[in-house]
């Protein structure tokens, strides 16, 4: 069935519920997991600043290390549940960086907090982006938000 499975996270809850039951499917597929994280850097889509930004290396070194744990995180949850996986970290926007690295995979499986009116028009949505960019077919788990 699937061989491949690409699994994006950001370290949300809703991206850990989606690893969580990626990971389970993974298993019964006996497929190849990997975990995704891009590092999205801010300052690089903001207008060019006179004198430039003099804490980017900073503001870098802190989403780089921000990275390192969610990946180790997933790492955790895939040995849980007994799956081998390997993990990548990428600079760059999310929705094309994880079209371009689905194009070697099966099969995506990504969280969406199913967002919607203006709490979807400021934050977006790197699901959607993605389904509607990827040829690779695409699992959407439906994250449960706690209503308060």
């Amino acid at each position: 069935m699937y061989k491949r499975v690409l699994l994006p996270t950001d370290g949300s809850p809703c991206s850990e519920q989606a690893l969580r039951e990626g990971f389970e499917l993974v298993k019964s597929c006996g497929a190849e997991a990997t975990v995704l994280y891009v590092i999205e850097n801010p300052l690089l889509t903001l207008p060019m600043l006179p004198e430039g930004i003099p804490y980017e290396a900073d503001l870098y070194e802190d989403l780089k290390k921000a990275a390192e744990e969610v990946l180790a995180s997933a790492r955790k949850i895939a040995e849980e549940a007994g799956v081998p996986v390997n993990t990548i970290m990428h600079e760059g926007q999310p929705v094309p960086t994880i079209v371009e690295f689905a194009k070697d995979y099966d099969l995506i499986v990504m969280g969406t907090h199913g967002r919607g009116g203006l709490e979807k028009l400021i934050l977006g949505s790197v699901t959607e982006g993605v389904l509607h960019r990827t040829e690779t077919s695409v699992l959407v788990i439906h994250c449960k938000r706690k209503r308060a």
